[in-house]
């Protein structure tokens, strides 16, 4: 373990070696060429670079970071927050309820303990006035800061591990049948934009794109191979590169016939709206007489439903959705009733004698 100055372009740095890797880290401090300015500006960069060598050698023992640990856990998660979408993530937005909680703006990380996080789930499930699964979501938000003070040595462990998440009632996960799929197909729909929308959300029913990977599909993202088209593309959540082979319906829905640019988008007017397109869903599924709570992301659950009732593995699935892990796509995989009672008739009988019964 070792921490020394380094100087690039008049810019100091402080050059970490531990554990077998080595990282730069800004000093913030430039050399002006006055002697004695500079003779301060090294004063400082020495005290930085002592300071630094004692928060890695606290860590190499398990020790705390005195320091660190004395700042507040709002100022934390503050900090974390910085850069990232105030409006949607949790991070940022569990901060007012941790205002709100007595002593949670002030309560120092080094504070922190599984008594004090109980508590604080407590107060999001009973009094915050939020739904289950919201207060799981800013509970989570401090579990992954307190995760990260230990990453960072400002807690030797994590008090909120072990303890139990907030319960979540399982949500509805809404998926097509083939038939449904049908129906819309046969169901026609309003506007321009609307037909885009209809053509791109049953093609997801057929390959399980996001709408996100939807909007930004162009033709450069289609091969055509000898068995036929596929898509080849990386995914704007997850930057997971995905191969998923066309099926002849959804290459049906996309062929024009025409030459396109490989940077035109597959469904134009979908790539260019800003407004949200499930409220075009609405209608088109009312009018088709399914009464389910349809949104875009039920063409992609109905993708991997329709492929698993047809006997394609969840690991397969797994690879044609791109998921991480077999756990997320096995949520995916709605049962149809009709299955249900498939499997049940199954069984082998059993002679049932008249007074047996």
């Amino acid at each position: 373990m070792g921490v020394k100055i380094r100087q690039k372009r008049q810019k100091l740095y402080l050059d970490i070696y531990v554990n077998g890797s080595r990282k730069w880290e800004s000093l913030k401090l430039t050399l002006t060429g006055d002697p004695d300015q500079d003779k301060d500006i090294l004063r400082k960069a020495k005290y930085a670079r002592s300071v630094r060598e004692g928060q890695l050698f606290d860590g190499q023992w398990g020790l705390q970071d005195q320091t660190g640990a004395k700042k507040t856990l709002f100022k934390f998660i503050e900090k974390m927050g910085e850069g990232r979408d105030k409006k949607k993530d949790r991070i940022c937005k569990v901060l007012p309820y941790l205002e709100k909680y007595p002593g949670g703006i002030s309560i120092q990380i080094g504070q922190v303990n599984a008594k004090w996080f109980t508590n604080f789930q407590n107060y999001l499930v009973k009094d915050s006035g939020l739904n289950e699964t919201s207060a799981n979501s800013y509970a989570f938000a401090v579990r992954m800061a307190l995760a990260q003070a230990v990453r960072e040595n400002v807690l030797v462990s994590n008090p909120a591990e072990g303890i139990k998440s907030i319960a979540v009632p399982e949500p509805d996960r809404e998926f097509l049948s083939l038939a449904e799929v049908q129906k819309l197909f046969k169901t026609p729909i309003n506007g321009k934009l609307g037909e885009d929308v209809k053509r791109a959300f049953l093609f997801s029913c057929y390959c399980g794109l996001r709408v996100s990977d939807l909007k930004s599909l162009s033709w450069g993202d289609i091969e055509r191979t000898q068995s036929g088209a596929q898509i080849v593309k990386r995914q704007i959540k997850t930057k997971k590169r995905v191969i998923i082979p066309l099926h002849n319906s959804a290459w049906a829905l996309i062929n024009d016939n025409q030459i396109h640019h490989h940077s035109e988008p597959v469904f134009p007017l979908l790539a260019a709206v800003k407004s949200d397109t499930n409220r075009n869903l609405v209608p088109w599924t009312q009018k088709a007489g399914i009464e389910k709570k349809i949104t875009w992301h039920a063409a992609r659950r109905s993708a991997a439903s329709l492929l698993h009732e047809m006997g394609v593995d969840v690991y397969t699935i797994q690879k044609l959705l791109g998921h991480a892990k077999v756990s997320t796509t096995a949520l995916y995989t709605a049962v149809s009733d009709q299955s249900l009672r498939k499997a049940i008739d199954s069984l082998p009988p059993i002679e049932i004698l008249e007074g047996n019964k």
